[in-house]
């Protein structure tokens, strides 16, 4: 039986403890056994899920970075009472059988698809007697920061409240998106990160945020003809590049959340869409030309590798470049 005690902190200037200090003061055992330790005098455990490095108190089995978001998929062992902060706006959903959940105050069940939202800068302390698996979205404060002052024109910092095992609908569809990313080894790419990273912040910030808000007003309908032309103009011209939501949105005047609405109630698919399809086409043109290899052909319309471009060349012509090229002779 699992039992996790939890307890939001607010003191932020304890000392860190190290990874390497919890991997010295693990129960001896065979590898991955054993009730995880705090050394003495250090209780306080900072994860980046970018860097971090595994553990035994947490094993990252896969580990996507794109841009402001990372993605991950791990277990954690269990754990004799420390508090745990991450570097990034986090939000982690449970993978595995229910499990019981009590602070001092409650008691409740953590289930599967139950989720857990920290923010960066609020660690909470925890206990477990079990392990346990999650995929999680962590989002650099910087990136759910430009969301905050874009979205919802605000000035200064944004605090959300701890939340423990909750149902959120949201999150769990923004999630099943950010599964299949992580499986498909970022085929998306940083754009089409960015917009579930995107709608996933604007929810924290919407359903969890403790800062005072006022949502800015948006008109409705598709994106007007002139930033739409500059937007599209941009594309074409730098389909080379590695886009963000962020850099497209800039270029339209808007929030990137309602730039991105915009931009499908205009063209009838997503920017990140959009953008795959623009380089689809000049990878056909590349290839009719045969003078680069498809390999360069990759990097040449913004895929970051072959297997990128090959996925998502078949996903939309049915056929590898590789067939396609041949069916030209």
């Amino acid at each position: 039986m699992l039992l996790i005690r939890v307890k939001v902190m607010r003191r932020l200037n304890k000392q860190t403890c190290s990874a390497d200090a919890l991997q010295r003061n693990a129960v001896p055992g065979l590898p991955g056994e054993g009730v995880v330790k705090a050394p003495k005098g250090q209780d306080e455990f900072t994860i980046d899920f970018r860097s971090t490095p595994p553990i035994r108190a947490l094993v990252f089995k896969d580990r996507l970075a794109l841009g402001g978001i990372a993605l991950v998929r791990g277990s954690s062992r269990p754990i004799e009472g420390l508090r745990v902060r991450s570097s990034q706006v986090t939000v982690a959903i449970h993978e595995g059988k229910m499990l019981p959940d009590s602070d001092r105050l409650r008691s409740s069940e953590i289930a599967r698809d139950h989720a857990h939202v920290g923010d960066a800068r609020l660690p909470f302390w925890v206990r477990s007697q079990a392990p346990a698996s999650f995929f999680a979205v962590a989002m650099d404060e910087a990136f759910v920061k430009e969301i905050w002052e874009t979205e919802f024109g605000q000035v200064g910092d944004f605090e959300l409240k701890t939340a423990i095992g909750v149902r959120d609908l949201v999150i769990n569809r923004i999630g099943l998106l950010g599964r299949k990313e992580l499986s498909e080894g970022g085929i998306g790419g940083r754009l089409y990160a960015g917009g579930f990273g995107t709608a996933l912040a604007v929810h924290l910030l919407r359903q969890y945020s403790t800062s005072p808000r006022t949502r800015v007003i948006h008109k409705k309908g598709g994106l007007a003809l002139r930033p739409r032309q500059r937007v599209i103009d941009y594309i074409n011209e730098h389909l080379q590049d590695e886009l963000s939501l962020f850099e497209l949105a800039r270029i339209a005047n808007l929030s990137p959340h309602h730039f991105a609405t915009l931009f499908k109630a205009s063209t009838g698919i997503s920017p990140h869409r959009y953008v795959i399809e623009r380089r689809i086409d000049r990878a056909r043109d590349l290839l009719r030309q045969d003078e680069k290899t498809i390999s360069e052909i990759a990097y040449a319309v913004g895929f970051s590798s072959q297997s990128h471009l090959t996925a998502n060349f078949r996903r939309t012509m049915g056929v590898t470049p590789r067939k396609f090229r041949q069916s030209l002779d």
